[in-house]
């Protein structure tokens, strides 16, 4: 029992994917087009995650900004959005659904980028969506899977 624990975290330090407190890097471009280029992220539970988000458009921020915003598991991704659609002062997040956010990053115009770092919630799938205008709907969304 004790050789296959000293196994186990051997096995665990040898490979980097199965070590939680490993952080993950993750960069993402926004395009005038509504698309994320990167739509899934894998990480385990706890791990650290940096998402970078970088509006590659040239649109003007008025009429195309983008951020990216990450929902606990089973919140409501049209839901949200279409809420969020009356709260332009609040980058389209709406106050009242504020406890559905895990991450967020500030709604950027074209070459703007923003940072945000968090800890990976507990295993599940996790929308990370848009939330300017028409933008979920247009079909701006990925999902992060904590396995």
């Amino acid at each position: 029992m004790k050789l296959l624990r000293l196994l186990l975290i051997a096995a665990t330090l040898a490979h980097p994917a199965l070590r939680a407190d490993d952080g993950k890097s993750v960069q993402i471009q926004a395009s005038d087009q509504m698309k994320y280029d990167v739509t899934a992220i894998t990480a385990a539970p706890g791990q650290k995650i940096t998402i970078t988000l970088t509006n590659a458009g040239k649109l003007p921020k008025v009429a195309m900004a983008h951020n990216l915003v990450l929902l606990k598991a089973g919140a409501d991704a049209a839901a949200f959005a279409a809420a969020g659609m009356l709260h332009q002062e609040t980058g389209y997040i709406p106050p009242e659904l504020a406890g559905q956010v895990l991450a967020a990053t500030k709604l950027l115009g074209p070459g703007e980028s923003d940072t945000v770092t968090f800890t990976a919630p507990p295993a599940g799938t996790y929308d990370y969506i848009c939330t300017y205008p028409g933008h979920l709907l247009a079909g701006m969304h990925g999902t992060l899977t904590v396995k």
